[in-house]
């Protein structure tokens, strides 16, 4: 298994939110299953629905990659969500500075391997990556803007507001993919940068989220020696969904998590859907299990759509990328 890093450099503002009514709602990171999502909708784009669903099929039986999150980076700077699991911090340092400790949510990549070598021992230790992981908030501005809708019968005009991310200069968002099978390298750079010319998230008929592929390269520095540490606990990078083989025995596996619902509309290729899949429940990036994972691909297919407007099923990804990472 080859591990890549790759940077996304963006040219737009970027708009990824949840579903719902609030567009004014906006996250400044991007989730592995929605990154495969439009992935596979570039495949379909680009190569046809038979290569897309080619695709489908290995990730059905065998991944022959497997993908993170993507995350915030800030010039050299990487930033990794802080893993769930402290307990091994002491009792005098969480009665000094413990709500200080809750606050942080991300972690530089260095201040992450500390954490998941267990070697943060003193005050001083958290005021470190207090610091920081203030460089977080640095690397990227919300915004939000007056959007106007006309009534189509009658043309009654009304204000909405939309929210958007616009990354600095020397940020952006970076990810780490895993192949199992080293022939999809060329394929996943080649998709990836045909993604970043139409863009990811919402808003794109307004040209939001689109990207430069940039670093596409085997991981090194700080984000090699996280990936190969010899560490208790293995922390989820991605989304996570159990299979039904790993169902069983999860709760023995689980240290600590957190669960995100997810929903939201079908996009076929081009085409915006009036359907909405499955919804369904993930185990969070940053969640924490004393022993590795592997995740499913998962069919969130709505029941009794109808034929002429839904000619395929739909999939959300759900493998787990952990840290360390091992099969």
């Amino acid at each position: 298994m080859v591990i890549y890093s790759y940077k996304l450099h963006f040219k737009t503002p970027v708009h990824f939110g949840e579903t719902g009514i609030y567009l004014e709602n906006v996250e400044e990171r991007f989730s592995s299953d929605s990154l495969f999502s439009a992935l596979i909708n570039t495949v379909s784009n680009y190569y046809g629905e038979k290569e897309s669903e080619k695709w489908i099929d290995k990730f059905e039986n065998n991944p022959p990659f497997l993908l993170s999150s993507l995350f915030i980076y800030n010039s050299d700077k990487y930033f990794l969500p802080k893993p769930l699991d402290d307990s091994f911090i002491s009792r005098e340092i969480r009665k000094k500075i413990g709500k200080e400790l809750k606050k942080i949510r991300w972690l530089e990549a260095k201040d992450f391997l500390l954490w998941q070598k267990r070697q943060i021992t003193k005050v001083e230790d958290i005021e470190k990556i207090k610091i920081n992981s203030e460089r977080y908030s640095d690397a990227f501005k919300r915004e939000i803007r007056p959007r106007v809708t006309i009534d189509r019968i009658t043309s009654q005009s009304s204000i909405y507001f939309c929210g958007s991310i616009k990354f600095q200069r020397e940020a952006g968002l970076y990810g780490m993919v895993a192949f199992r099978d080293t022939d999809f390298i060329e394929r996943f750079r080649i998709v990836m940068k045909l993604l970043g010319q139409t863009g990811i998230g919402g808003e794109r008929t307004y040209g939001y989220g689109m990207f430069e592929l940039k670093d596409f390269k085997p991981i090194d520095g700080v984000l090699k020696e996280l990936m190969e540490a010899d560490t208790q606990g293995f922390t989820l990078l991605s989304l996570y969904t159990p299979s039904n083989t790993e169902i069983d025995d999860l709760v023995q596996k689980i240290v600590a998590y957190e669960i995100k619902i997810k929903k939201g509309w079908i996009t076929s290729g081009r085409t915006a859907l009036p359907l909405k899949r499955k919804s369904l429940g993930f185990i969070k990036e940053g969640s924490v299990f004393s022993k590795p994972l592997r995740g499913c691909l998962v069919d969130v297919t709505p029941e009794n759509a109808p034929p002429d407007i839904l000619k395929h099923k739909v999939y959300r990804y759900g493998y787990a990328f952990t840290v360390p990472l091992k099969e």
